[in-house]
């Protein structure tokens, strides 16, 4: 839609922290949330089921003919022989992790409906399926006991996620474990005393042995973090994957203690292993460069693994072939898109080759295609979305008769907005390639998934993954045809506030530091340090994920949520650029924080990246949120950088801006006041959006309808100018649609500025030193407690210089 509106200033100004806004912040989890854990993403990521069309989750049966398995979102059953695939499950949920009862004639698995998972009983012959634990919480990961009476599973049923154990003849549940940290994958040994589980203990994950007759423990190994720990008993000797530099490895081990042997060397990344039951063999999945599981076994004795995947797939019912083309709206044009496509009861569809993840703000299953992608589906109903970016989305439904090869063209709708055209390209600036997920990707992954989404540019983050440094060997790779690519780096204190250098030439060392780190954490290491080296190297810095909290500072409280070192470093000029919009963070929040750094006259620039893991099955897209910038000259890295320094931008969940003052954009300057002057702002945006606002030093000064639908809308005024200070647009508020999948809907522009870059109002700034010196009084207090009683005499000197300067604004 399109349309114009006209106002004039209005006679309040309404800080713009305390404006209505949705009730939710960042994301925290789409699943029943688990006590005890700070991140979700992680627990989701690295600990619910992986969707894929290859073979995930063996389980050998009792008499070793048949294999179970989990591919497409279904379980099948894999002659051991003939390699046959037989589906065994037919419903609308994700079903995953089998487990066989002791006699072979059940199976036991976790099904996963979007939102929370429960587990399921199934008999292997007719098919007949019940529910056995559908708890409030997470259910996952069933084994039976050896004698088959009961069966012992995960379940955050009374909070945290424990060992609990169902007696299949009463149905009666007991908790056997109470443990802070989540425990997982309960495996019988073979006497049925003991129990080995994984125990995901912080950064010292690792395998514990529990004794069911007095609950005594004993630890049998740890690994730090181990994203894709998982084990098989099998008597008393288990086989487990754990982590090996930045792959993994395959171990054998008893239960009583002794060296560890290592299975099938030449599998990088070998997961979810499974023992035979005549312990002749393990079994075991690992992903190829085409992103495709594959389904090995390697003799228990050693050897090399064998390929042992479904030569042929069986769906026990009719199927069609549906050919999916994508269009641009405006062009005709094939484009590349994002696609979700469902079948009867919404289960996902996937294609054969190629990566699938989960939206976790959605709910929905979504992969990429170049513009012309064909499936393999069950006949009957199927629906298909599809985007392009922020472009908007498009869905068509079908139905599909038995060996039906059907073509579906989509055209995905165009808000207007063309970037390219008006000299903006978009980039995500804070993402990480390889993050502990189920695959293993390569730079040229990404092309695929940044042409589906628009996106011009990207800067992965290479950051480590508690002591282990994720993605190193990549440094130095660059895409220098579009879309760009160029490495980066997270340089991280959990203490202090993680830090992104970006377009540096050389790695910053140590990659992290601080409170909670081995070797490193009481180093007087500020992240100053990092800050300073982007910069003489080149490069750019930026404060990521900055604010969780949607107003950091509460009129009745102390403030909260900001990044520690964050202040003193913006206040003694370090710091160039600050993530305005992020998965992690809170865009409201973010900004709130920005603003005071602004009314300081701080030029502090913002920055927008997804922090989505790509290797993640259950992430975000790429450039989900991200940065427009618009550079002087042809496109490059450097041109780029420089445009979003001087603040030549704007950052997006979802709406695109232009905004203009007196003939100036973002990154501009306005003859300072006393005057007034004219604004036009254009706003578009793929899904409605509730509020459009023009700030000046922080505060509301207009605000207007949003856009009711996707589309296109005009809005024009004018404004008082002060004699110093900034002004800026942004737009918020409304539910999340797809394509978005962050929070809510938000875009803000970058500052243009009154008299001069880095000017301010007198009593703008005396406000917001008042409120940082409120700020820098917690966060003096938690330099103490974290450092206790470490030497850090740099550390401490940028915070007490930072409280003076604050002081001499008049913060007192």
């Amino acid at each position: 839609m399109s349309g114009s509106t006209r106002s004039r200033l209005i006679a309040a100004l309404l800080p713009a922290f305390l404006l209505a806004a949705p009730a939710d912040g960042q994301w925290t989890n789409r699943y029943p949330k688990v006590a005890g854990v700070r991140h979700h993403v992680y627990l989701e990521g690295y600990n619910l089921p992986t969707l894929a069309a290859g073979p995930t989750d063996p389980a050998p049966s009792p008499d070793g003919r048949t294999i179970a398995l989990a591919a497409r979102g279904w379980l099948w059953l894999m002659d051991a022989e003939t390699r046959e695939a037989r589906r065994l499950t037919r419903g609308a949920g994700v079903d995953s992790r089998p487990a066989w009862s002791p006699d072979g004639r059940q199976i036991a698995f976790v099904r996963d409906d979007s939102r929370d998972t429960s587990i399921m009983l199934i008999d292997a012959g007719s098919g007949r399926e019940r529910v056995l634990v559908d708890s409030p919480g997470l259910d996952l990961d069933p084994a039976f006991a050896p004698d088959g009476r009961s069966l012992f599973y995960s379940s955050a049923e009374a909070g945290g996620l424990d060992i609990w154990r169902i007696d299949l003849a009463s149905g009666e549940r007991t908790r056997l474990t109470t443990a802070e940290q989540p425990e997982l994958q309960p495996q019988p040994l073979a006497n049925g005393a003991e129990l080995l589980i994984v125990d995901k203990r912080g950064s010292a994950e690792g395998l514990v042995l529990l004794n069911l007759g007095d609950g005594s423990r004993r630890a049998l190994r740890q690994d730090g973090i181990a994203p894709h720990l998982r084990t098989s008993a099998a008597v008393r000797s288990y086989a487990a994957t754990v982590p090996d530099g930045e792959g993994w490895q395959l171990l054998l081990a008893d239960a009583d203690g002794g060296s560890t042997i290592r299975l099938a060397p030449s599998a990088r990344y070998p997961l979810t292993p499974s023992w035979s039951r005549d312990g002749t063999f393990v079994y075991f999945v690992e992903a190829g460069q085409d992103e495709r599981f594959r389904l090995y076994r390697v003799p228990a004795v050693g050897g090399a693994p064998e390929d042992v995947s479904p030569l042929s797939w069986q769906w026990g019912a009719a199927t069609a072939h549906l050919s999916i083309r994508t269009r641009r709206g405006d062009s005709g044009a094939h484009v590349a898109a994002r696609l979700s496509v469902t079948g009867a009861g919404g289960h996902p569809l996937v294609p054969t080759d190629g990566m699938a993840r989960f939206d976790g703000q959605n709910g929905m299953v979504y992969f990429y295609s170049p513009g012309i992608v064909t499936l393999e589906v069950p006949a009957g109903p199927v629906r298909v979305a599809a985007s392009h970016g922020f472009d908007g989305a498009a869905t068509v439904s079908r139905t599909l008769r038995a060996g039906e090869t059907a073509t579906v063209d989509l055209d995905i709708p165009f808000t207007g907005f063309d970037g390219a055209r008006r000299g903006w390209y978009s980039a995500d600036l804070h993402t990480h390639l390889n993050y502990g997920g189920p695959y293993q990707l390569t730079p040229e992954d990404l092309v695929l998934d940044m042409r589906g989404e628009g996106l011009d540019v990207a800067t992965p983050q290479l950051a480590n993954l508690h002591t282990q440094l994720m993605d190193q060997h990549w440094w130095g790779w660059r895409r220098t045809e579009p879309p760009l690519i160029a490495f980066a780096q997270e340089v991280r204190s959990h203490f202090l506030g993680h830090v992104a250098v970006i377009g540096a030439d050389a790695l910053y060392a140590p990659w992290f530091s601080g409170p909670g780190y081995p070797v490193y954490g009481a180093l007087d290491r500020p992240n100053a340090d990092a800050l300073g080296f982007a910069r003489a190297h080149g490069g750019v810095n930026a404060y990521v994920h900055p604010v969780n909290e949607r107003d950091p500072f509460p009129a009745g409280g102390p403030p909260t949520g900001l990044p520690l070192e964050l202040v003193p470093d913006a206040l003694l000029g370090d710091v160039d650029l600050i993530d305005i919009v992020c998965l992690w963070s809170d865009e409201l929040g973010s900004s709130a924080a920005w603003y005071r750094l602004l009314n300081l006259g701080l030029p502090v620039m913002p920055s927008a990246g997804s922090d989505a893991m790509h290797n993640f099955h259950r992430t975000m897209a790429v450039g989900s949120t991200r940065i427009y910038a618009r550079p002087e000259g042809p496109l490059s890295l450097a041109s780029f950088l420089d445009a979003v320094r001087r603040g030549r931008s704007f950052v997006s969940t979802g709406p695109q801006l232009d905004f203009h003052v007196a003939g100036s954009g973002p990154g501009g300057v306005v003859a300072a006041g006393p005057a007034s002057v004219e604004w036009q702002l254009d706003a578009w945006s793929p899904t409605p959006v509730e509020e459009v606002e023009i700030l000046v030093n922080g505060e509301v000064v207009w605000r207007g309808e949003g856009l009711g639908d996707a589309g296109h809308r005009r809005y024009l005024g004018r404004i008082d100018v002060p004699p110093g200070g900034w002004v800026a647009a942004r737009v918020h508020g409304g539910a999340t649609r797809w394509p978005v999948q962050d929070s809510y809907p938000f875009a803000h522009t970058a500052p243009i500025w009154f008299g001069a870059v880095g000017s301010s109002d007198p009593a703008a700034a005396r406000r917001a030193a008042a409120d940082l010196l409120r700020w820098m009084a917690v966060a003096e207090a938690r330099l103490d407690t974290g450092y206790r009683d470490a030497e850090i005499p740099r550390i401490r000197a940028r915070f007490a210089e930072a409280r003076r300067l604050l002081e001499a604004r008049g913060g007192q």
